[in-house]
């Protein structure tokens, strides 16, 4: 009965370890999903600003 037991308690243990496991990489992947859609904002936020500013040195707006 012993040696079906600690069996048993190994099983639980490696059960919860996969788990574990899956709840990280899931986590991961949200991660680098969530850091690449960030990258992407930054850089048309960028590119944004330079256009207008392109476009404020190419203009005739008078300072007032």
């Amino acid at each position: 009965m012993d040696f079906l037991d600690s069996l048993k308690n190994i099983k639980k243990e490696m059960q919860t370890h996969t788990k574990d496991i899956k709840k990280e990489k899931k986590q991961n992947k949200q991660e680098k999903i969530l850091d690449k859609e960030m990258q992407e904002i930054f850089l048309k936020e960028e590119k944004l600003q330079d256009e207008f500013s392109e476009f404020i040195k190419n203009s005739d707006i008078k300072k007032i």
